[in-house]
């Protein structure tokens, strides 16, 4: 009988983008949020493709949209600006379409934008979840619920040792 071939890992892994993530956003300065917000209509239209194939993502990008645009006008400066660079960042890589899967091809070509949306919300969690209570939004269908550590068992106390009944001195 031949052997199964041995899986190889995968060429890409989500720790890779988290790092290019966590690269890029130390690294985006204002006028990058500028030049950002200079495409937001083109981001707007190519997200609007996205209504029923990823309407998760097609939210994160409206989403971050409006907290960017928002950060730019002074409108919320309460919002960590990692918040805001991580969600630009995530944004930018959107409007490239010669990303690590280029976006023409069918079906799979936003997979990447998926998983790039997908984790700068999860780096953004706090800052996301502050401008939501404080604009009144709902959060849920941005951010994944938290995951649950896995719940030890409950250790069991080994039964006490029997012990020798105290003589009674008289």
């Amino acid at each position: 009988m031949p052997k199964a071939p041995a899986r190889r890992p995968p060429l890409l892994q989500s720790s890779d983008f988290t790092s290019y993530l966590n690269e890029k956003c130390a690294q985006l300065a204002p006028g990058d949020v500028k030049t950002l917000l200079t495409q937001a209509k083109a981001i707007r239209a190519r997200a609007a493709e996205l209504s029923v194939q990823r309407p998760r993502m097609r939210q994160q990008i409206d989403f971050s949209l409006m907290l960017v645009e928002e950060h730019w006008a002074g409108g919320c400066p309460q919002i960590p600006y990692h918040t805001v660079a991580m969600l630009s960042v995530a944004l930018l890589y959107f409007s490239d379409p010669l990303d690590v899967i280029p976006d023409w091809i069918p079906t799979v070509g936003t997979t990447d934008d998926a998983v790039v949306f997908e984790l700068a919300c999860g780096l953004a969690r706090a800052g996301i979840e502050r401008y939501c209570t404080w604009k009144g939004l709902p959060v849920e269908g941005l951010l994944r619920p938290p995951r649950r550590a896995p719940e030890k068992p409950k250790a069991r106390r080994p039964a006490a040792a029997p012990t020798k009944a105290r003589k009674s001195r008289r």
